[in-house]
């Protein structure tokens, strides 16, 4: 066998063991679905909207992530049939005229609202109430993403605590689902998220209109299901970040609050692994929560730019939450997180796209040049592009036979889903790659 062969056949088998690791846990995802659906979560829904044993949420949202109607985004949030809900209002500009129409179409009015600074946070400059104290808007000028959220923790007034971003709009009874987890007292729960779909695919549950939204969903549906669902049952996952999370306040007060400078996403991964220390450290029993089951809508990317965009701010606080907790990387204190799925995690967020390209350009090389056949390319092939693509299909029909989502789409559904990891993901990676040079 010569050296070029080696390295075709070394390449290969680095993406069987890379897919067969994304079965496995799609494999997990799917069994987490049964397991959700099978203990009657949505059907369960009514008997907890009247339970005073549910334990009240405190929901909060800078204004900049709420969208451009954000009556509408308060009016679905208040709509929630949920027992105890508290709705806080973030926002960093006084002269925001979004803030004037929330006073006047929800008759808030000023208040001094005196409040436990348990977290270092800026002193809000106006604080606006409604009479039943479901609706707070806090203005703190001059304040980034990470004080804010710790401002809200502050002026929270109950035990759990939402944190909504991009856009997200809750689904019908989201809040019911997501506090169930929490309310269980097999082992703690530091955080619960859901699958999240595309605010255009909300009428009717079709497609979203435009393709790149399309191939995104694709992709994030194989992430969602294939990764986050099945990651807690192997002691992850290393980032739980989304645009909506459920988190314990406590625990964001022992783990000492949200980093004060980042944007919201960074913010968020930062207090994973923050979470999973604080809880080995404690020895508890955990899990972290991802509901296989649809509980917010966001805005998904709709032209390529948006994508890069997302891709740079996604790679931007997996690496300043990774190099920031360095520490737990191979200690045995911090279990199977510490000595694999972090190691692992960082190569993948760093070395995936560089093998990825050198392999696809130096099997391509090869094959041009007449040092290995064309059947060792098309072996190459099916591990680097037909492998994914059918676990890409298999998400989806999980989502489909399990969630309920896109029913009816029929053949156009498993095209997108199969093409979006022969061409999508593969370009996305390209892209990561470079993203990762520039900086």
């Amino acid at each position: 066998m010569s050296p070029y062969h080696l390295l075709a056949y070394l390449a290969t088998a680095y993406y069987v063991a890379l897919y067969s690791v994304h079965l496995v846990l799609l494999l997990l995802g799917y069994r987490a679905a049964l397991r959700w659906k099978y203990t009657g979560y949505i059907e369960e829904a009514h008997r907890l909207s009247r339970s005073s044993l549910v334990p009240p949420v405190t929901i909060a949202a800078d204004i900049d992530a709420m969208g451009n109607d954000v009556v509408r985004w308060v009016d679905r949030l208040l709509s929630q049939r949920f027992p105890q809900l508290e709705v806080l209002v973030l926002c960093r500009d006084p002269d925001d005229p979004r803030v004037g129409l929330m006073v006047k179409d929800y008759y808030l009015r000023r208040v001094d609202r005196v409040f436990r600074r348990v977290l270092d946070s800026p002193l809000p400059q106006m604080v606006y109430q409604s009479d039943d104290r479901r609706l707070t808007v806090a203005v703190a000028g001059g304040t980034r993403a990470g004080n804010l959220l710790n401002l809200a923790l502050n002026l929270a007034r109950y035990p759990l605590f939402g944190v909504a971003d991009r856009c997200s709009l809750l689904v019908e009874d989201a809040l019911l689902r997501m506090v169930r987890p929490l309310m269980e007292a097999e082992e703690s729960v530091p955080a619960v998220m859901g699958v999240e779909v595309p605010l255009e695919s909300e009428e009717e549950g079709l497609l979203p209109p435009r393709r790149i939204t399309r191939f995104s969903l694709m992709e994030s549906l194989r992430t969602q299901l294939g990764y986050m669902a099945g990651a807690p049952y192997l002691g992850g996952p290393v980032f739980a970040c989304g645009s909506f999370v459920l988190y314990r306040k406590e625990g964001l007060f022992s783990a000492g609050g949200f980093l004060e400078g980042p944007p919201v996403l960074e913010a968020e991964m930062d207090m994973t692994l923050r979470l999973h220390r604080l809880m080995l450290h404690s020895g508890k029993r955990y899990r972290f929560v991802f509901l296989p089951q649809s509980v917010a809508r966001k805005s998904f990317p709709r032209t390529w730019r948006e994508h890069v965009q997302e891709i740079r701010e996604r790679k931007r606080g997996m690496r300043s939450s990774l190099a920031a907790h360095k520490d737990m990387f191979m200690r045995r204190r911090y279990g199977f997180l510490g000595l694999a799925h972090l190691p692992l995690f960082w190569l993948f967020v760093n070395l995936a796209p560089a093998i990825g390209f050198a392999s696809f350009a130096l099997s391509l090389l090869f094959v041009a040049l007449g040092l290995v056949g064309w059947p060792v390319l098309a072996l190459f092939l099916a591990a680097f592009a037909l492998y994914p693509a059918l676990l890409g299909v298999l998400a989806v029909a999980i989502a489909r036979r399990e969630l309920g989502l896109l029913r009816g789409q029929g053949a156009l559904l498993y095209g997108y889903a199969f093409f979006s990891q022969l061409w999508f993901r593969q370009l996305s990676s390209l892209v990561a790659l470079a993203v990762g040079r520039r900086r």
